[in-house]
């Protein structure tokens, strides 16, 4: 069976995918950009015994507006971090559209899950649409302190929303309180850097995502 996975909304479609690795005994990921489509197909037709077991996962894909046959007791998902122009024909598509408008707190929920991946595209996305550094630091700092109060039991305190609580509490088992005061101070760091001129605002937000999420 073949799945055909893209949009904008990065974290769903991540999430999504980490839904359907739990139903499989391992899952084979396939880099699309690096491999190109001779060293997909190659892949798909060398796939080893056994392979029914495995779910195979093609990030970006070259060819997006037409996808390799399988064989159908195989599952394969091809997965995009964008909205397709031309969505290839597939056993079932699921497309994850774009919340741009809540993109800097999906991206501080991503540092919250600590997934590199699907922060750095977001923080690519921030960027792209010029969204004021002070803006993304604020919302991590306020994100880092839900967190600690979460830690210090203080969940009430957090939110009066369920499903606010939910999610931070999620988030929590990720951290503890010194990793989330240690994020603060580099968080704070990287915002007299960024103000002072002395980090280019791409790189000094880069090299913060990789600290929360390591």
């Amino acid at each position: 069976m073949r799945y055909v996975v893209h949009g904008g909304d990065v974290i769903s479609s991540r999430n999504y995918l980490a839904s359907l690795k739990k139903k499989y005994k391992s899952t084979l990921y396939l880099d699309g950009e690096k491999l190109g489509v001779a060293g997909i197909e190659e892949a798909i037709r060398n796939r080893p015994l056994f392979s029914d077991r495995i779910l195979t996962v093609v990030e970006n894909y070259p060819a997006q507006e037409k996808i390799p046959s399988v064989d159908t007791s195989y599952d394969f998902i091809f997965w995009w971090s964008k909205t397709l122009r031309e969505v290839p024909r597939a056993e079932k598509v699921i497309h994850f559209k774009d919340q741009s408008v809540f993109g800097v707190f999906r991206f501080a929920d991503s540092i919250g899950q600590k997934q590199i991946k699907p922060t750095l595209l977001l923080l690519s996305k921030l960027l792209e649409e010029k969204v004021p550094p002070e803006k993304i630091i604020g919302v991590l700092t306020r994100q880092l302190k839900m967190i600690a109060q979460i830690l210090d039991g203080e969940v009430d305190k957090v939110s009066t929303s369920q499903f606010v609580q939910k999610k931070l509490i999620g988030q929590a088992k990720h951290w503890d309180l010194k990793s989330t005061q240690e994020g603060l101070a580099f968080i704070f760091r990287t915002d007299i850097k960024i103000k002072k001129g002395q980090a280019k605002k791409e790189i000094a937000l880069t090299d913060l995502a990789y600290y929360l999420c390591k």
